[in-house]
């Protein structure tokens, strides 16, 4: 009897569209939100649901009620809930410089870890490499001097894969600044609805209520994007990136668990959230 793990605390109810299938993750959309099965070595997060037992290659319908969700005609209970929000600041938080130092060292060669040292763009040999490399070290350069919409709309989409390089680092941006209110205090909320604002395309105008409509349109070009951006903007994190910024393993376990998402989408994210983190001093010490 297959069994439910983990419930993502950012599952809408309504009925889901089958969108894609892969080896460990069947993807579900509804009016453009994303829910996630997944295996269970994939883990949690808060589009996830994990699933114990189940052939993923089979699926083929979801919908997710108040007191439940029904797949393929089988009903499950929605719990365990995932929690996705980080706990209160513990001590247990890695070092970042010396997770600086781990990702430099273990990120594949074709991620953005480049931003983080110039020397490794030499790993970059396609001219399409070198002209992304570019336009993502602009990308970078702006979200540092806090020219946080030119950086975000370079970012936007640039890239290759299932979800591109660029759409990585702006997810892990904004992670990174829910981190840092987390560490350090401060408001960073208008920070990051500009960041999303624009990752989105959504103009600078557009007021706080007409968001999530507006992003609703944007995001049906690439809803898994679109997903790591809507949790990242609301401070939602999936398990492997939680239990690494919140030391609930070692760091270099932690840090091997989200460098194995994807090809270079580990990596990339990892990059953007210290990006986000490079301003606080204290944090470097």
């Amino acid at each position: 009897m297959p069994k439910v793990l983990s419930f993502g605390d950012r599952i809408r109810p309504g009925r889901y569209a089958l969108h894609s299938r892969f080896d460990r993750a069947v993807n579900f959309l509804q009016e453009g939100r994303l829910a996630s099965l997944v295996a269970p070595e994939v883990g949690g997060g808060p589009v996830n649901i994990v699933l114990q037992g189940l052939d993923l290659s089979r699926l083929k319908s979801l919908e997710v009620r108040a007191d439940g969700f029904v797949l393929d005609g089988a009903a499950f209970p929605k719990s365990p809930l995932f929690d996705s929000a980080l706990p209160p600041r513990s001590g247990a938080e890695p070092r970042l410089p010396l997770l600086r130092e781990l990702l430099l060292r273990k990120a594949h060669p074709k991620s953005l870890a480049f931003l983080l040292d110039e020397s490794r763009r030499q790993a970059l040999d396609s001219g399409f490499e070198r002209v992304l490399a570019a336009q993502l070290q602009d990308a970078a350069e702006d979200l540092r001097a806090g020219d946080l919409e030119t950086g975000a709309r370079a970012a936007a989409g640039a890239g290759f894969g299932l979800t591109p390089s660029g759409d990585d680092l702006l997810a892990g941006f904004l992670w990174g600044l829910h981190e840092r209110r987390r560490l350090c205090g401060g408001d960073f909320s208008r920070d990051i609805a500009r960041v999303y604002a624009a990752a989105c395309g959504i103009g600078s105008s557009a007021g706080p209520g007409r968001t999530d409509v507006l992003a609703a349109g944007a995001r049906g070009a690439n809803p898994l994007s679109a997903a790591f951006l809507d949790s990242a903007r609301e401070g939602r994190f999936f398990e492997r990136l939680r239990a690494l910024l919140t030391g609930q393993s070692s760091l270099e376990e932690g840090l091997d668990a989200v460098l194995a998402v994807g090809e270079t989408s580990g990596a990339d994210t990892c990059v953007g959230v210290l990006l986000a983190l490079e301003k606080e001093a204290s944090l470097w010490s």
